[in-house]
């Protein structure tokens, strides 16, 4: 036995014996109460696939919450309760209306964020420091429980003389990779690429990496779009999309390469998914501005402009035929982020280009404390608005939003 057994690394009363957090979705399947009494929610956890009990910590905070926290007992609705109304009601304004009032109401089959949780050792059920709605019921809006997500740096055009800017997120599917031998196997990766990701209605992208066993180069490329003379848009077909490819310098050179016994190469699909406008409008309104979309996938706190990939989850809602996102957060509270050189796949091994710390980021000059990536009580105080993994304005969920950009 080393000399060092007997030493433990962590102080008591030190942060670092209390468990790490995490945060997911759960689709929920009922409310019930746990042995000690506690209310409790049951359902599915959409990253693992597992049936969990959830509860909420009491607050213990030494100062008062800035907004109201949602308890286990306000989100309890009936099967159908929810559904079954908004069938009934004649237009989309009078559903937000309802749905507003009902507030954190979310019936069996709808979804839950679950935030700042661990599993208590002794019981195994999961213990949560915040819940949200995220659907209310089924139909509600789209949820996808574990993706690759990057929620990208603001872009900023000028139109018509005004600077406007834009925010969007991508998400890919490095386990759908597809390894390129030949150049007519590029031509169908890249066509397979550009029909898009399954459950997720945005603009498709087709990640192509190159590696020749040490340096690797990654080259982004959605799927081309146009507007027509009425100001729609237009886009392109997968065999279209994959032709305008293989038309510029990067695909010429990446045809070129392609059956290079020396290179590994390979195509991953994924979606650009834009943020609604109600939600965009909601951080443009805050202190920091748009710029805090993107806050918890930065590389670098005080930089915007360079984001990564880590597994997530996604809000998603219908707008017309597309889809837009309202929140997104990473499942870990202390995630390792990836550039899209370095995200591992069943062909490349990779390795995080940065590990975050994102909980003790200033997220709102209203805000007098900061989030914490603990299940302390210290670090529990914050506005229901102050992290994008808690921010679905009531309006977010209406079909308001702007159709995909160009």
């Amino acid at each position: 036995m080393s000399k060092l057994a007997a030493i433990n690394e962590s102080v008591p009363g030190s942060k670092r014996e209390l468990p790490a957090t995490e945060n997911f979705v759960l689709q929920v399947t009922g409310y019930t109460q746990d042995e000690k009494g506690r209310d409790a929610i049951t359902g599915l956890r959409m990253d693992t696939g597992e049936d969990v009990t959830v509860v909420l910590r009491p607050y213990k905070g030494d100062k008062p919450l800035k907004s109201p926290r949602a308890e286990v007992k306000d989100f309890i609705a009936q099967d159908g309760e929810i559904s079954n109304l908004m069938r009934n009601l004649p237009s989309d304004e009078m559903r937000k209306q309802v749905l507003k009032g009902m507030k954190a109401k979310t019936e069996p089959g709808g979804s839950i964020l679950v935030q700042r949780a661990y599993v208590e050792p002794s019981t195994g059920i999961v213990n949560a420091g915040w819940l949200q709605s995220a659907a209310k019921y089924p139909e509600h809006s789209a949820v996808l429980g574990n993706v690759m997500l990057r929620v990208d740096p603001v872009a900023y055009a000028e139109r018509n003389g005004v600077q406007v800017s834009s925010s969007a997120a991508t998400a890919i599917a490095p386990e759908r990779s597809q390894l390129v031998t030949s150049a007519e196997e590029l031509n169908a990766a890249l066509e397979a690429a550009f029909t898009g990701l399954p459950g997720v209605n945005a603009r498709p992208l087709a990640l192509i990496r190159l590696n020749d066993g040490g340096e690797s180069k990654a080259i982004e490329f959605p799927l081309p779009v146009k507007r027509n003379e009425d100001g729609e848009f237009i886009k392109a077909t997968p065999r279209q999309a994959m032709k305008v490819f293989l038309g510029t310098d990067s695909g010429k050179a990446t045809a070129q390469l392609a059956g290079d016994p020396d290179l590994t190469i390979e195509v991953i699909p994924g979606a650009r998914i834009s943020l609604g406008s109600q939600a965009k409008a909601s951080f443009e309104q805050g202190a920091n501005g748009l710029e805090q979309v993107n806050r918890l996938y930065r590389f670098t706190k005080a930089d915007q402009s360079e984001t990564g990939f880590t597994p997530s989850y996604v809000v998603l809602h219908d707008v017309g035929d597309a889809q837009v996102f309202s929140t997104a957060e990473p499942l870990s509270n202390k995630p390792a982020l990836f550039h899209s050189r370095d995200i591992s796949t069943k062909h490349l091994d990779g390795k995080p280009a940065a590990v975050a710390e994102i909980r003790d980021v200033p997220v709102a000059a209203h805000a007098e404390t900061q989030t914490g990536s603990m299940a302390t009580d210290d670090d529990e105080e914050f506005s229901i608005d102050d992290a994008i993994g808690n921010h679905i304005p009531a309006e977010a969920m209406a079909p308001s939003a702007p159709r995909m950009r160009a």
